[in-house]
């Protein structure tokens, strides 16, 4: 079954809010077995609001409108509601007496403008606001082509109220869905999202059931699998076997699933295994991979040591040729290594070079730098060198030298492409 969600309010429209409702409720629907098919956001104004409205049961089920249903002159959703299916607005003496109320609750004399928050269509009902002076309008539009009206249901766009009027008062009047949604995610890292599509195959496909989406954020490659089924049975099955295939697909590249994280699962490695790592970090990654550590309390128990490196010959870099621009500093890298692996058992140390920007032929401008991950019998350099701004720089930078690391631990015989392995 198909629901849309339309969100109102020219604060939406103009940046200086976010529209998080539409977001929560997609969740709550999607959960329930429900496909949101569009997200719409308008301004205050009255015929776009209309027209919006009007339209909607010709493409879905249900719409879920938030937003425009307080006391002033701009809050015109009720006025919309009732020009677009001609239900003139008429004073609903119970909610108006429920909003007389919780003025009185609060020790103050209700305004004149809130008059016109208990007016609704004539053929529509109100929902009940426990949390706010604003009631929600209920509407169940009849099609000629469907058996079944669309169900139209305007709340609050305080997120506080609307949550809570939607679970209290839409949610019973929901109609059943004839499906069962399984919804997860899977987290990778090492292949772009093109390469990831492609490995992937079929199981992209438009219209498959599981369906199967790709996202990418510093770095993260995240596979959202969606299995609908008539049973919860029925959708897990269908998940795990698609969650299998995704598995065998990308290989070791896929670290987790919900939301993990990628240094969380080297931290759990090197639990397991009561091995100890330091980190030597130069501005690519400029103190990331110590601050991603920090975060979890294993870490006092796994991290010998997180440094960030300021000393220019650390952070400096050969620009004047045209390769090797960090031979200086991997020649340090191993002198390093040989040093602290001499003096404590480790079971690895990361790595980062300090970094620079050359400007390409093109005129693009190119990030320079290295990582570099040891053990005690090898040493693998990779260069990180991307355009964009310094923080993807950097986030990509660290989770390459935390994802060669887990790799080593947990799929030795996983290639890795464009580093250079160097035995100690």
């Amino acid at each position: 079954m198909r629901a849309e969600i339309l969100s109102i309010g020219s604060e939406l429209t103009c940046g200086s809010r976010l529209d998080t409702n539409s977001q929560w409720l997609s969740r709550e629907l999607e959960a329930l077995g429900w496909t949101v098919v569009r997200h719409t956001t308008l301004a205050d104004e009255l015929d776009a609001i209309t027209s919006e409205i009007a339209a909607a049961p010709q493409r879905s089920d249900l719409l879920l409108i938030t937003g425009g249903l307080g006391p002033t002159l701009d809050d015109l959703t009720r006025d919309a509601l009732a020009q677009a299916f001609s239900s003139p607005l008429e004073r609903d003496p119970v909610a108006l007496q429920q909003i007389r109320d919780l003025f009185s609750a609060r020790g103050r004399s209700m305004p004149a403008s809130n008059l016109r928050q208990a007016d609704r269509p004539r053929e529509s009902e109100s929902l009940f606001n426990s949390c706010g002076t604003a009631p929600g309008i209920l509407m169940r539009i009849p099609r000629a082509d469907r058996d079944q009206p669309c169900l139209i249901a305007a709340m609050p766009g305080v997120p506080a109220e609307m949550r809570v009027m939607f679970q209290e008062q839409v949610l019973p009047q929901l109609p059943a869905s004839s499906s069962t949604l399984v919804r997860g995610v899977l987290r990778s890292f090492g292949f772009g999202e093109s390469e990831a599509e492609q490995r992937l195959g079929d199981l992209t496909a438009r219209g498959r059931n599981p369906e199967v989406g790709i996202t990418a954020s510093e770095a993260v490659i995240s596979l959202w699998i969606s299995a609908r089924a008539a049973d919860a049975a029925a959708a897990q099955q269908m998940f795990e076997q698609t969650a299998g295939q995704i598995r065998d697909r990308l290989g070791a590249a896929v670290y987790g699933d919900g939301d993990t994280q990628l240094h969380e699962v080297l931290l759990q490695q090197l639990q397991d295994r009561a091995l100890r790592i330091s980190v030597m970090e130069g501005n690519t990654t400029g103190g990331q991979i110590g601050s991603w550590f920090s975060e979890d309390q294993r870490c006092c128990s796994v991290v010998l040591q997180a440094r960030l490196q300021t000393d220019s010959d650390w952070n400096a870099a050969d620009m004047t040729k045209a390769t090797e621009h960090f031979a200086g500093w991997q020649e340090q890298v191993i002198r390093t290594c040989n040093q602290y692996f001499s003096e404590q058992p480790l079971g690895g140390i990361l790595f980062s070079s300090g970094c620079f920007d050359q400007q390409q032929e093109s005129g693009v401008i190119v990030r320079r730098g290295q990582i570099a991950v040891a053990t005690p019998d090898l040493i693998r350099f990779a260069d990180v060198s991307m355009s964009g701004n310094l923080r993807i720089f950097r986030q990509r930078a660290a989770r390459t030298a935390i994802n060669l690391l887990r790799l080593h631990y947990s799929a030795p015989e996983w290639e890795h492409p464009g580093t250079v392995t160097v035995p100690r």
